[in-house]
């Protein structure tokens, strides 16, 4: 009898290996990708995040770097769901979406971040002169200029 229902188990398991990966995008080289300004994204906030995050932020990055902005947008909305008030998040996912031409949707995640930004003036700066560039994709040079204002 157990050897019947370790037979049964091998043959179920059998038919459960994993099929291989394939590449969806072909990687881009680094001439391709666009300006990470100067490694700022990848500095903001480091050691200050829990573990999964931190994991999840190397991961967007690796993805960003492949040009995978599926795959960049769902590890940074997995890091969103453990930290749902971490505005270091919030910035890296505007800066993607105002790298895909989404000044909209860049300036909505940037003006979440400023709420959860605190007394963090460094990090407000920043917040703010990303905001100044997301105003000025959409067309609103006095809002853009005012947010630039705020980042000094």
């Amino acid at each position: 009898m157990v050897r019947l229902v370790v037979l049964s188990l091998l043959l179920a398991l059998a038919g459960c290996a994993p099929s291989p990966l394939r590449q969806l995008e072909e990687p881009a080289g680094a001439d391709d990708l666009p300006d990470w300004q100067a490694g700022t994204l990848t500095a903001l906030d480091e050691g200050q995040h829990h573990p999964a995050v931190a994991s999840l932020l190397r991961q967007a990055e690796q993805a960003r770097q492949q040009r995978r902005w599926d795959r960049v947008h769902t590890y940074l909305d997995q890091a969103r769901q453990i930290q749902p008030r971490n505005p270091a998040i919030f910035y890296r996912q505007a800066w993607v979406r105002l790298q895909q031409n989404e000044p909209q949707q860049a300036e909505h995640l940037l003006r979440r971040a400023l709420v959860f930004a605190g007394d963090d003036l460094a990090l407000k700066r920043r917040l703010y002169a990303l905001l100044a560039e997301a105003l000025d994709a959409q067309g609103r040079p006095a809002e853009a200029d005012a947010a630039r204002q705020q980042s000094y």
